[in-house]
């Protein structure tokens, strides 16, 4: 591993992206530009860019990103860093497998009580059974 590329923190391998990606690495840039792909095989089910670093120091950044997809299943978190010029993805690729549930907010804590059904769940939770 690059010890001045790209080390992932946050999301970890099999974790669930939902609506919202925190993304959280140690890398080094001067104000550098990364981007993210969520990938299912060849084919791009969400991504997106931000910006982060300074001074070229070895640091930690963390990014909050909306994910917009209608996509559920299986995929794969790919961070890059930038390639100014538009013809790659960069440099210190990194890549881990997630699964990605279109629609959910997070994790809901919720007590099971007597009567509880998964519609009932999902009326109040404003979700859908299938989601």
């Amino acid at each position: 591993m690059n010890p001045y590329g790209i080390q992932l923190r946050q999301p970890l391998a099999g974790d669930i992206i939902g609506t919202k990606i925190a993304i959280a690495a140690i890398g080094t840039a001067f104000e550098a530009s990364y981007g993210w792909r969520l990938l299912n095989g060849g084919t791009t089910v969400a991504e997106g860019y931000f910006q982060a670093g300074s001074m070229g120091l070895l640091e930690s950044f963390v990014h909050q990103a909306d994910v917009s997809t209608d996509y559920s299943g299986p995929a794969t978190l790919r961070v890059f860093g930038d390639d100014p010029s538009g013809e790659s993805e960069g440099t210190d690729l990194v890549e881990i497998p997630v699964v990605v549930l279109a629609g959910i907010t997070g994790y809901q804590p919720h007590q099971v009580a007597a009567g509880d059904n998964l519609t009932k769940l999902a009326e109040q939770y404003g979700a859908t059974v299938d989601n």
